[in-house]
């Protein structure tokens, strides 16, 4: 970050501070599914002040500490009660969103905004995807706990107990299709560029929720470029790899470019071994390689700090 944006972050800061965190708390409360009437707005605005805080130390001091410090603490807080991945991860980007609508409020000057904003969200996307991976871990272990309770708790339910089993099943039912939404999230990473992510395994009912899940996203965003990346998924039948490209082949349809990311070594045989045409979609090793070439599509240039 250089110093004039690390002065006018500071000035900012000092002049408006409660209003950025007022401004970033009305915006996840407002697009959480799983906030609004049903946790005290007091309990969301304590969270984006230690999301402005942290960030804002990582911005002006270079030492990202603060927010790991925080991803570790917000992870637990929201694992344990089971909160969607999505309101985890508005979260930490409310500190970038409170900035720039004070920012828009303010007319601030263009040049110096962009190369602000540019700042905050390359600390907020990393901590997005930071949080990502640590959420899942902690999420797996609290419902794989809260199984494993219900079922020693179902082994000693009788015969006359049988609706509350059948309640306590649907909860599990419930979990599972939580996990499968979390192996799955779609991300914006820049605008018009999402990533796709697929972990675990792909059947074909969970192939058909991911289809929806994205091309929703696509539409909602108007996103130009969509990044499916399979690091985490192994390929090795033709169904799933049929399942793949008709997730791209629908994406494509609604007018998004795609792109496939994160083919290792071994998928890229198992792949070549398939009777499946993948046409004209570009494929790329790493997601890295992937950003690069969208980014590169949608005129943007990435430049070392």
């Amino acid at each position: 970050m250089d110093d004039a944006s690390r002065g006018l972050l500071s000035a900012l800061l000092e002049r408006h501070h409660i209003e950025i965190i007022d401004r970033g708390t009305d915006w996840v409360r407002a697009e959480a599914i799983d906030l609004g009437s049903q946790r005290p707005r007091e309990e969301t605005w304590k969270l984006v002040e230690r999301v402005v805080s942290s960030q804002a130390t990582a911005l002006l001091t270079d030492d990202a500490q603060a927010v790991d410090d925080f991803i570790e603490l917000v992870t637990s807080f929201r694992a344990s009660s089971e909160f969607h991945v999505s309101t985890l991860l508005r979260g930490l980007l409310s500190f970038r969103r409170g900035l720039e609508d004070l920012l828009r409020a303010e007319g601030a000057d263009p040049g110096g905004t962009r190369d602000l904003l540019a700042a905050v969200e390359k600390v907020a996307h990393a901590a997005v995807f930071r949080a990502a991976d640590v959420y899942n871990k902690k999420l797996n272990g609290t419902i794989l706990q809260r199984r494993a309770d219900l079922e020693r708790e179902l082994a000693r339910i009788t015969t006359a107990k049988e609706r509350e089993l059948d309640d306590k099943a649907r909860v599990i039912d419930a979990q599972r299709e939580l996990l499968n939404t979390l192996s799955s999230p779609v991300i914006q990473i820049w605008e018009g560029i999402l990533v796709a992510p697929l972990m675990g395994e792909l059947d074909a009912a969970r192939a058909a929720a991911v289809r929806e899940r994205v091309l929703e996203a696509v539409m909602k965003t108007r996103a130009r470029a969509v990044l499916v990346d399979i690091t985490g998924l192994t390929v090795t039948d033709e169904n799933l790899a049929s399942e793949i490209l008709r997730l791209m082949k629908a994406v494509r349809l609604i007018g998004a470019d795609t792109m496939l990311v994160g083919i290792s070594p071994q998928g890229a045989l198992s792949l070549a071994a398939l009777h499946v045409s993948l046409g004209e979609i570009r494929s790329f090793a790493t997601l890295h390689d992937g950003l690069r070439a969208a980014f590169k599509g949608a005129g943007l240039r990435v430049v070392r700090a």
